[in-house]
C-alpha cells in the first residue's frame, strides 16, 4: 500500500478511534425543515473494479495505523516505533476485515447506483458498489470519477465487524485542494425511512426525501447519495413519518480532524514517512487533537 493510502487510513483512525463520533437515537428538535427533492440517484448494474480489496498492507501502513491511536505508547522523539506485538494485532484485525468483506462464492461486486456530479464536469459521477459477503451480509464501497480520473474507498457496510452500520450507513469522502475541495456521501439507509435531515458544518440544515433504489438482494436498505459541495455533515437524522428512528452525530474533535484532511489533501503530501510526520496535515492533526 502506498504512503498516500496509509495516510488515508491514518486519518480514518484518528477520526474514528481518537475522537469517536456518537451514534445514538436522541429526541429531534422541533424545527420544521421543508424537504428538498430527493437527489437524482440512478439505479444501474455495472461491473466494478475491486482490485484494491487485494492490496497488501505493509509495515508502514501498520505504523501509521498504530501511531495514529490517541493512547499509543510507541511515539518517541525519534518517531513512532510499534512493537512486533502491535503489528501482529493490526495484521489480525486486517485479516478479520478481509474475511468479513470477502464476497460469497455466488456473489460479484457490482455498481448498483450512481449520482452524476454535474458541477464537477460532464462525466463526473459517484457510484455505489455492493456485494454479498461470505457470511450473508451486505458489503459496500464507492468510487468517484471526474475529468481527471477516478478512485474509490471501502469496503464498509453492515458486513463490517462491530456492527457500526445499522439504519444509517453512509461513507464520507472528499477531494481537491484548499478552498477547492468537494465532498460526497454515499451508502444506504433503512428502507422504511422517508426523510433524512442533515445538519452541515456551519449550522445549515437540509432535509431530503428518500426514494433511491432498493439494494438488490437486501431490500431493507435504500441507496442514498449526495453531493455535499464544500460541506461536512455533522448530524444525520433519519425519519419514518414524524418518528425519529436513527441519528448519527460527529464530535467537535472529529470535525476538526476532517477539516484538516480537507485543507491538506493526501495527494499533496510528501512521499517519505519522515516528511509526512512533519507535513502540514500531521501538524494540523496534532493541533486539532489538542484543542
Amino acid at each position: 500500500m502506498s504512503l498516500a493510502r496509509a495516510l488515508i487510513l491514518f486519518c480514518s483512525v484518528l477520526a474514528l478511534s481518537a475522537c469517536g463520533s456518537a451514534r445514538s437515537v436522541q429526541p429531534a428538535d422541533n424545527a420544521q425543515i421543508a424537504p428538498l427533492p430527493p437527489p437524482p440517484i440512478e439505479a444501474i448494474d455495472e461491473p466494478a473494479d475491486t482490485r484494491w480489496m487485494d492490496e497488501p498492507r505493509d509495515g508502514d501502513t501498520a505504523s501509521m495505523y498504530i501511531c495514529g491511536q490517541e493512547d499509543s505508547k510507541t511515539t518517541t522523539d525519534t518517531g513512532c516505533n510499534p512493537t512486533p506485538e502491535m503489528k501482529e494485532e493490526l495484521r489480525r484485525h486486517s485479516e478479520e476485515i478481509k474475511r468479513a468483506t470477502t464476497p460469497a462464492k455466488d456473489s460479484e461486486a457490482r455498481a448498483i447506483a450512481q449520482l452524476r456530479l454535474e458541477e464537477r464536469g460532464r462525466n463526473a459521477r459517484i457510484r455505489l458498489i455492493a456485494w454479498n459477503s461470505q457470511f450473508g451480509e451486505l458489503c459496500l464501497a464507492d468510487d468517484e470519477t471526474d475529468e481527471e480520473g477516478g478512485g474509490g474507498g471501502g469496503p464498509f457496510g453492515p458486513c463490517e465487524p462491530g456492527g457500526h452500520c445499522r439504519d444509517i450507513c453512509l461513507s464520507f469522502s472528499s477531494s481537491g485542494t484548499g478552498t477547492g475541495w468537494l465532498s460526497t456521501t454515499a451508502g444506504v439507509v433503512s428502507a422504511r425511512a422517508d426523510l433524512l435531515r442533515i445538519t452541515f458544518d456551519g449550522g445549515r440544515v437540509a432535509s431530503y426525501q428518500l426514494d433511491g433504489p432498493l439494494v438488490p438482494g437486501f431490500r431493507k436498505y435504500r441507496v442514498f447519495m449526495l453531493d455535499l459541495g464544500r460541506g461536512i455533515e455533522t448530524r444525520l437524522e433519519l425519519f419514518e413519518g414524524d418518528k425519529l428512528i436513527a441519528e448519527e452525530k460527529r464530535s467537535d474533535a472529529e470535525i476538526r480532524l476532517m477539516r484538516c484532511s480537507n485543507k491538506y489533501p493526501v495527494d499533496d503530501m510528501p512521499m517519505t514517512r519522515e516528511e509526512a510526520g512533519k507535513s502540514p496535515l500531521a501538524l494540523c492533526f496534532e493541533k486539532a487533537r489538542s484543542e
